[in-house]
């Protein structure tokens, strides 16, 4: 458990937290295993709950092409990144938000062991202690602000590859 808990402590949505409030994520917190090969969310679907991961490794997928997926179109996924445990990865946290649609599948490389949170869950937690919840959303803005500045950065980029190629025509 101390182990975890220092996990937890080094996770960027839980940085600066107390001894006490990492204690009261844990109660919140259920342990969850899936096996190698297993979806664990799929794009599209509606999202409720964060993961943590404690042992192992996922890959996060984004769908290509829009619409209902079949066989066709599940060949133009394309495989984003991989996370695992040693880089403190946590995932789902937009769902502590708001209830919303996945923006990408998540899919287990290895066998995996997470912390699963659920939403009702956390925003419980933050009412009853409300500086637990400050230091969580305030790490969570941060964390949503670098992604929202890489995207733009990504999109500029794609933005002038796309002139280049179509000035080339």
């Amino acid at each position: 458990m101390g182990q975890e808990r220092d996990l937890l402590r080094e996770t960027e949505i839980f940085r600066n937290l107390t001894e006490d409030q990492i204690r009261k994520i844990l109660k919140i917190s259920r342990q969850v295993t899936f096996a190698e090969g297993e979806v664990i969310m799929r794009e599209g679907e509606d999202g409720d709950t964060l993961y943590i991961i404690l042992e192992g490794t996922v890959e996060v997928v984004k769908s290509l092409v829009r619409g209902d997926m079949d066989e066709e179109e599940n060949r133009k996924n394309k495989v984003f990144t991989r996370l695992d445990a040693s880089g403190h990865a946590v995932f789902g946290e937009i769902a502590l938000l708001e209830t919303m649609q996945r923006t990408a599948t998540i899919k287990t490389v290895t066998k995996c062991r997470f912390y699963e949170i659920k939403k009702d869950d956390f925003l419980n937690l933050a009412e009853t202690d409300h500086e637990l919840g400050f230091r969580i959303l305030l790490n969570l803005a941060r964390i949503v602000s670098a992604r929202l500045r890489k995207a733009n950065e990504d999109t500029i980029k794609l933005t002038t590859a796309l002139s280049i190629i179509l000035r080339e025509s």
